[in-house]
């Protein structure tokens, strides 16, 4: 698992790296994205914490977007793990109304009365900070959805089984309420239990 996990970290970090002020044009169109933290090490550099996809064809770019630049937790449940963190962490009294999913309007009226668009303003601006300042991705290129999906499964799966993916004492994803994401080091809460990798499967996902 080790061996599989090194190779896998190593052929990540060989592809193009991309930070905050990327365009739509800069992302490949269809893919699995790969996430570095800033502070966060494994296999003799920097550790993979997160591992994305998508489902539309040709929506990498915008699924991206949404994460880094949209400012809606509710478009993002990594923006709303990240969230939930800085919150906890700081013990802040919003805490339970972040949880409040305001996609449909029918529950932005029912929550209408608790909620501080403010705040939530500002709490989006302090998630939208700690991401431009922490995180970069490269990402690979996966044409068909089943591929990107079986590939993101058995990935998540090999990072969360490996004893050497484990996650720094400061890291940010501790305070999360999900002890799965603390425990594991991934901003990922679904497919840990997941397939793994295989050397051919490396081989095939990064055409070497």
């Amino acid at each position: 698992m080790s061996e599989i996990c090194d190779r896998l970290h190593h052929e990540a970090r060989k592809l193009p790296r991309l930070k905050t002020g990327f365009g739509v044009s800069d992302i490949l169109p269809n893919g699995i994205y790969f996430l570095f933290e800033k502070g966060e090490q494994a296999h003799g550099g920097e550790r993979i914490v997160r591992v994305g996809t998508h489902t539309g064809d040709g929506n990498l770019p915008k699924r991206l977007a949404e994460h880094f630049y949209a400012k809606n937790k509710d478009r993002s449940i990594f923006r709303k793990h990240i969230g939930r963190c800085l919150l906890r962490r700081d013990n802040h009294p919003y805490v339970d109304r972040w949880e409040y999913d305001l996609t449909k309007k029918a529950d932005r009226a029912k929550y209408e009365a608790v909620i501080d668009h403010d705040v939530q303003a500002a709490i989006e601006n302090e998630v939208t900070r700690y991401m431009t300042e922490n995180f970069s991705f490269s990402v690979v290129e996966i044409d068909l959805k089943a591929d990107r999906i079986r590939f993101e499964e058995r990935i998540i799966g090999t990072l969360s089984k490996c004893e050497e993916c484990a996650a720094s004492s400061g890291w940010l994803g501790k305070w999360h309420s999900n002890s799965v994401l603390g425990s594991k080091g991934l901003w990922n809460v679904q497919g840990h239990h997941g397939e793994v990798l295989s050397g051919e499967n490396i081989q095939s996902l990064f055409g070497r």
